[in-house]
C-alpha cells in the first residue's frame, strides 16, 4: 500500500500537470469527484493537459493506481497553460487501485490505517505525536531527490491521513520541498485515494494542507451521498 502511493507522490511530483473529468466510473460504479475551493479541473481537450494525462496514465499504472482526476489552483492553471509559469505548486488528485476497480474495497478505513500506521513507526521521527516536530525532524534527514513517510497524521471515519515530504529537483531546473497529502477512503464501496500537494513554507504548512484535505473528503463524501 505505501510503495503504491509513494510512486505515485514520485511520479507526480515529477510532472506536476495533468488530468481527466469530475465524474468517472471506478469499475461499473459513477463517483462524482469534485474539485477543492479554488481548483479547477485540467481536461484531455487541453493539448497540454492530454500530454500529460498520457504520461501520467503510464506512470502510475506501474504503480498499480489508476489516475481518476485532478486539479489545481485556478491561477496556477492558467498560467501554467499560457507558459507563464513551467510548474504547478498546488494541486489535487484521485486515484484508485487497478486491482480493485471491479470490486468492493477489501479493507476498511481503520484497516488500512492500522497498516499505515504500523509503518510509520517503523521510523524514530513517525514516533513524534506533535506534527511539527515529526516534520522538523524528517527534513534534517532528508537529501535532494529523497521522499520522506511523516506516517498517519489523522483518522475519522471516512478517511485516514498521512503525509510523505519530499526534496525534489524539478523539470525546470529548480528545487522544492513538496509536501504530498493523502487520504485512504472508500466511496460507494470502492478505494479512492485522495491526493493534495503543496509547498512546504514551513512547520505550519503540513497542518495547513491536513486541514484542507480534510474539507476535500468531506466534500466528496457529500458529492457521492
Amino acid at each position: 500500500m505505501l510503495g503504491r502511493l509513494t510512486f505515485a507522490a514520485l511520479a507526480l511530483a515529477a510532472a506536476a500537470s495533468a488530468a481527466l473529468a469530475a465524474t468517472t466510473t471506478i469499475g461499473d460504479v459513477s463517483v462524482n469527484l469534485p474539485p477543492p475551493g479554488g481548483f479547477c479541473e485540467l481536461s484531455a481537450s487541453n493539448a497540454s493537459d492530454e500530454r500529460m494525462i498520457s504520461t501520467l496514465t503510464d506512470l502510475l499504472g506501474k504503480s498499480g493506481n489508476k489516475l481518476l482526476g485532478m486539479s489545481a489552483d485556478c491561477g496556477q492553471l492558467a498560467d501554467w497553460r499560457t507558459a507563464k509559469r513551467k510548474l504547478l505548486d498546488d494541486f489535487a488528485q484521485y486515484q484508485t487501485p487497478i486491482a480493485g476497480i471491479d470490486k468492493p474495497a477489501s479493507e476498511s478505513v481503520a484497516q488500512t490505517c492500522a497498516v499505515l500506521r504500523a509503518q510509520g513507526e517503523k521510523i524514530l521521527a513517525n514516533q513524534m505525536p506533535d506534527i511539527k516536530a515529526r516534520v522538523e525532524s524528517t527534513l534534517k534527514q532528508i537529501k535532494m531527490n529523497e521522499t520522506n513517510f511523516l506516517g498517519v497524521l489523522a483518522e475519522d471515519p471516512d478517511a485516514c491521513y498521512a503525509a510523505l515530504i519530499q526534496k525534489i529537483r524539478t523539470e525546470a531546473g529548480t528545487d522544492k520541498t513538496q509536501v504530498t497529502m493523502f487520504a485512504v477512503t472508500i466511496v460507494k464501496s470502492r478505494s479512492v485515494f485522495v491526493y493534495r500537494f503543496a509547498v512546504y513554507h514551513n512547520a505550519n504548512t503540513v497542518n495547513a494542507v491536513l486541514a484542507k484535505i480534510k474539507v476535500d473528503v468531506a466534500a466528496l463524501m457529500a458529492a457521492n451521498r
